[in-house]
């Protein structure tokens, strides 16, 4: 899967981690779920944008081919 978007952000609590957004897809959303505690994500509706906690940094890294170029790279660059 391709992330479209990825930045840092707390969740509602104002824990550090990324806020990512990809297509919709059923099956890949399912294993986002099943890779990352419903502790660790939230789902705002409002944005379509899932949060996750920053120690699953290396799980993002894993479901997303992109993940490394736009959480890591792209702040480099500008």
């Amino acid at each position: 899967m391709i992330l479209t978007s990825c930045i840092k952000g707390g969740d509602a609590q104002g824990r550090p981690g990324w806020l990512i957004q990809f297509q919709y897809d059923a099956e890949f959303i399912e294993k986002l779920k099943s890779s990352i505690s419903h502790l660790n994500r939230e789902w705002r509706p409002d944005t379509k944008t899932w949060w996750v906690d920053e120690a699953y940094e290396d799980g993002l890294d894993q479901l997303f081919s992109n993940w490394y170029a736009l959480a890591k790279l792209q702040g480099t660059l500008f």
